[in-house]
This record gives structure tokens, C-alpha cells and sequence, in this order.
């Protein structure tokens, strides 16, 4: 036999470890589930274990007395050679974190470690099921001046909006959030690759349907815009981050984060990539390490999503990351770094690869107008081959306004990264993005 102990397998030589395989099965619970097998010693020998008539109802009961919420792990029992083995196996709980003992473990390696309060608290946020933006807010307290164009896009009035908002429509409607500090968004400008000396900063309280402009507009006077010399005519403008994924992270943020939190969502941009730290770490039913082949939308603020969705500013399929990748990709970025950190979900982007042309600093009058340049035609069609696959030339020039010819060179350069392919025949097929 050739078992190996790992962060979802544990080896025990009998039941006189009844404690340490609780804490085990915790452990594992806490994580991603594993199996504890029983006869079996740290080489992986069988050592012959005998059970007796109420071995098996002895250890359900230790396990029911010394878990919260209690486990309730397949058991099976194997005869092998002179002796028997016990596989116990538990699921990842949906109801984390699990307590052995009243103390909360978790499996790293090899290894069960207890957590600490903090990491508790972090376990409680990222698991917990309260909503929010759903919640009314105290505005008996708090005369709200609303947003009058943001009202005109939902077709409503003051005089029409109820006397008691919920937290996702204050946020959303009123002209200047001054009840819920989490819900600023922060933006820094630093020297260096380091949180040390800033440079530029700004913190923005308006409502969460313009913040994402607003931070755009802020990262354009931070950052440079190339002109590429390509034997046109014209030059080609080219900004050393895409803006349509940050736009998509910042909106990716402001709609998915945990409001909980009282962290804020936070822009750091440093002299060679972008951070933006949202609090609250990914659901769990997300991996962070396939975020780009399984993904789908899992809203936390079911109502914020809704009023974002019918202010058109976003889709509901859960394609976001995608349309980072592809426009990291168009614009000769590396891949976005997702990460996990402190009880945040953490986006990196670095600098664009492209040393061509000259480059030259943007003021914030510079900027205005110039941002979309070239690239605002491929990143229209990058977002319509991610939402609507399989379709062919004309059909995409004629739901995108892209003209055929301008289409078909836009097409031949996203083929050459590789950001699209074509598949199928000729008359049938259509282009489908690789992200």
C-alpha cells in the first residue's frame, strides 16, 4: 500500500486516537473535505487493527460531543490481510467555521492548525449568508439629496422614491454617500513599487453608478498614453493599462464585495502595476485557480446587481474575468494576478509589454476624450464575441455598427493573439473567444 498523508488524507493507527482524528475530520471540513483512514500506520502499514462490538458507536458519539456543528462523515470499514481498515470521510461543511473542542481547526499540508480569532472572523464573513444591501437604511436621521440624473435613468422622481431605502438604493441614488464610510471607494497614486509616499490621492463618495468613471478618470491622469509609430497617417493611441478591464474590475468591485467589511475598496497604482483590493474573499463556490475556464455570476449583493444591471452598466453572466483577460491580452498586458489576501480578493495588472513609440505623461485635460482611442472598437468587439459566441462577420458588423472592413482587420489582429478563434466551416462556423 502507498497512502501518503496530505491536505486531504490522514493516516491512524487505531481508535485510541479518537481526538486527533475529530480535530482531523475538522480540519478537513473546514477546507476541502478529506478522508482519515484507521489501521494504518505513518509508513502506510497495515497494523492489524481488531474492532470491537462498539468501537464504530463509541467514536459517533466522541464525534457528536466534541464538534460544532456536528459532523456526520461516511464511515466504511474494509477487511484487509489479518485485520480491518475504518475510511472516514467528511465534506467541506457549509456551515464553517466547524469548532472540535471548541476550538476551530484547519488543514494546511500535512498539518491540522488551529485558527486564530481573526481567522475565524474571516471564515464567519466569507461564508455568511446576510445581505446587506437589502437592509433599510436610518434615513429619518440623514436627509438624503438625491442624484437627480441618476433617478432620470430609472425613470424616477424624489417625490417617487420611498421614504425608506434600502442600503443598495441610498447608495446607488443619493448625490453623496455620508451614512456607510465602507462604501468609499479609495484611490492612491504611489512612488515606487511601495506603499510609502504618495503622490496623488482621492477618496470618492458618490454614487456607486459613477464611481467607476470617476476612478477611471483618475487612473488616466496617473498613467502614461504611448503614440505608436505605425506608418499610418495618424499614430495609434495606446494607454499602458486597458481601461476596459479595469473599468470591468472596478465595476466587478463595487457590485461583489462583501459590504460587511468595513474595509474600503482600495486602487493602488505603483510605477509598474495597478492593485485593486475589494473586501471579502470569493464565494465558496468559486476556485480562484479556475477563475477563467469555470465561472459563473454568484452575487453577494443581490440587489446592488439589480439596479446596476437595469442602469445597463453590466451583464449577468458572469464573463467579467474573461473580458479582463481579453483586453490585457489586446492591449500587450500580462494575464491578470488574482489573488486572495488579508480577507480580500486582490486583482494585479501590470504594465503594458510595449516599449514602441513615444511616451508621454497625461494631464487630466490631456485625457479627457483620448482614453478609448483605437482600442474602443476592439473592446466592443472583444465584450460582444465573449457575450454572444459562434457568430460570423456580418452579423457581428451589424449588431456592433463596426464597419465590415475595419471589422475583418480587427478580427485578423485578436486571430493573431490568439484573444479569438474561428470555428467551424466557412458558411457555418463563427468566432468564439479563447479566454
Amino acid at each position: 500500500m502507498d497512502y501518503k498523508e496530505s491536505e486531504i488524507l490522514e493516516l491512524k493507527s487505531s481508535f485510541g486516537e479518537w481526538k486527533e482524528i475529530i480535530i482531523t475530520l475538522v480540519s478537513f471540513s473546514n477546507k476541502k473535505g478529506g478522508t482519515v483512514i484507521v489501521g494504518l500506520n505513518d509508513d502506510s502499514q497495515p497494523v492489524h487493527m481488531q474492532l470491537g462490538t462498539s468501537t464504530i458507536e463509541d467514536f459517533v458519539n466522541k464525534l457528536k460531543n466534541g464538534t460544532d456543528p456536528v459532523l456526520y462523515p461516511s464511515i466504511n470499514v474494509k477487511t484487509f490481510g489479518l485485520g480491518v481498515l475504518v475510511e472516514i470521510c467528511v465534506e467541506p461543511s457549509d456551515y464553517k467555521p466547524v469548532f472540535a473542542f471548541n476550538r476551530a481547526w484547519i488543514r494546511v499540508g500535512k498539518s491540522n492548525i488551529k485558527l486564530s480569532s481573526n481567522e475565524i472572523k474571516e471564515l464567519i464573513l466569507r461564508y455568511s449568508n446576510q445581505e446587506f444591501d437589502i437592509q433599510t437604511t436610518p434615513d429619518d436621521k440623514f436627509p438624503i439629496k438625491y442624484d437627480l440624473e441618476i433617478l432620470e435613468r430609472f425613470d424616477r422622481v424624489p417625490e417617487e422614491v420611498t421614504s425608506t431605502l434600502s442600503i443598495a438604493e441610498y447608495l446607488c441614488f443619493a448625490e453623496r454617500n455620508e451614512i456607510f464610510p465602507q462604501a468609499v471607494v479609495k484611490a492612491a497614486r504611489f512612488k515606487g513599487n511601495e506603499m510609502a509616499t504618495f503622490i496623488d490621492a482621492r477618496d470618492f463618495d458618490q454614487s456607486l453608478l459613477k464611481i467607476t468613471d470617476e476612478v477611471l478618470s483618475f487612473v488616466k491622469k496617473n498613467i502614461r498614453l504611448q503614440y505608436i509609430v505605425t506608418g499610418k497617417a495618424e499614430r495609434d493611441e495606446h494607454w499602458e493599462y486597458p481601461l476596459v478591464a479595469l473599468r470591468e474590475i472596478i465595476l466587478n468591485a463595487i457590485v461583489h464585495r462583501n459590504y460587511n467589511d468595513p474595509g474600503n475598496i482600495q486602487l493602488r497604482l505603483f510605477d509598474d502595476f495597478i492593485e485593486i483590493w475589494s473586501p471579502g474573499l470569493l464565494p465558496k463556490e468559486l476556485d480562484i485557480q479556475h477563475l477563467l475556464k469555470n465561472n459563473r455570476s454568484i452575487p453577494r449583493n443581490r440587489k446592488i446587481l439589480e439596479l446596476f444591471f437595469k442602469a445597463k452598466e453590466i451583464e449577468n453572466w458572469g464573463t467579467g474575468f474573461a473580458r479582463m483577460v481579453a483586453a490585457c491580452r489586446t492591449n500587450g498586458n500580462p494575464i491578470p494576478v488574482f489573488e486572495e489576501k488579508a480577507g480580500a480578493f486582490v486583482i494585479r495588472i501590470y504594465k503594458s509589454n510595449s516599449d514602441e513609440g513615444v511616451s508621454e505623461g497625461v494631464s487630466e485635460g490631456v485625457s479627457e476624450g483620448v482614453s478609448e482611442g483605437v482600442s474602443e472598437g476592439v473592446n466592443k468587439l472583444i465584450q460582444f464575441v465573449s457575450e454572444q459566441p459562434g457568430k460570423r462577420t456580418p452579423e457581428i458588423s451589424e449588431k456592433t455598427g463596426i464597419p465590415v472592413k475595419t471589422l475583418e482587420r480587427q478580427l485578423k489582429k485578436l486571430k493573431e493573439k490568439g484573444a479569438i478563434i474561428y470555428k467551424g466551416s466557412p458558411k457555418a462556423g463563427g468566432y468564439y473567444f479563447t479566454g
